[in-house]
Formats: C-alpha cells, sequence, structure tokens
C-alpha cells in the first residue's frame, strides 16, 4: 500500500508540472489535470481511509472503484484535447 501512495504521489507531481506547462503555454483547458489530480486524491481518501460496508454491499473498496470511472472518462478527454491541441500547434509552426 505505501509503494502505491508513493507512486501515486510521484504521479501526482508529474500531472502538477503537466498543468503548469500547459498554463504557461495558454493551453485552454489547462485546469483540467489539475481538478483531476484533486479529485483523484479525493477518490483516494476512500481506499486511504477504510470503513466497513455499509448496507451490506457497499465498502470503501466499492466505493474507490465506482469513483474512479467518471475520473478516467475525464482523463481520456483530456488526453485527446491535448494531443489535438499540440497538433494544432506543430502545424501552426509548420505554416
Amino acid at each position: 500500500m505505501k509503494a502505491n501512495a508513493v507512486v501515486g504521489l510521484l504521479s501526482n507531481v508529474v500531472w502538477v508540472v503537466v498543468a503548469i506547462q500547459a498554463y504557461v503555454n495558454r493551453q485552454p483547458f489547462w485546469w483540467k489535470p489539475a481538478v483531476l489530480i484533486v479529485l483523484t486524491d479525493l477518490a483516494f481518501c476512500l481506499e486511504l481511509f477504510d470503513f466497513p460496508p455499509f448496507l451490506d454491499t457497499f465498502d470503501a473498496h466499492s466505493l474507490w472503484h465506482a469513483a474512479t470511472i467518471p475520473i478516467v472518462a475525464h482523463w481520456y478527454d483530456y488526453l485527446v484535447k491535448d494531443a489535438r491541441w499540440d497538433t494544432f500547434l506543430d502545424q501552426r509552426r509548420k505554416d
């Protein structure tokens, strides 16, 4: 668990650097990785602060998995937009 937390923390640092670079480069959606980092960390709290199931069904681990579903979709959306932005900048530099 500790190793996963360390790797996750290092990943967050990298994504914060990406968000800062996107802000400096005036990317219109620079804020998205920063928001997604915060949401992922909030979801991780469900894993970290485990609690017993309520209604004999929902425990912290199941809610962690449920919380990550929309986060993954938004990460994918960000990566697609980022790739399109980079392509746009490359084409503009060539012209």
